[in-house]
């Protein structure tokens, strides 16, 4: 059975705060793994990027995705 993703049109309030909260989470893993690369705080942290990355596909589109990665540099496989 093959999924059905629509893609959202997203507004700029929505993309900026999906950057927002982006940032955020940025900056929580980048000041944890300054501390303690392998710490828990430092993996829980890396994953709760990885689940804004997926709630964004899931719920706005996988284009969506690719965008808020891309502004805020975040690796994709876009290019796999």
């Amino acid at each position: 059975m093959q999924s059905m993703q629509i893609e959202a049109n997203l507004d700029a309030e929505t993309i900026e705060r999906l950057e927002e909260q982006s940032r955020l989470l940025l900056r929580t893993y980048q000041a944890e793994f300054a501390k303690d690369p392998a710490s828990p705080a430092t993996e829980a942290s890396r994953s709760n990027m990885i689940a804004l990355r997926h709630s964004i596909n899931q719920i706005y589109g996988a284009a969506a995705g690719l965008d808020v990665a891309n502004v805020m540099g975040f690796p994709t496989d876009a290019g796999a």
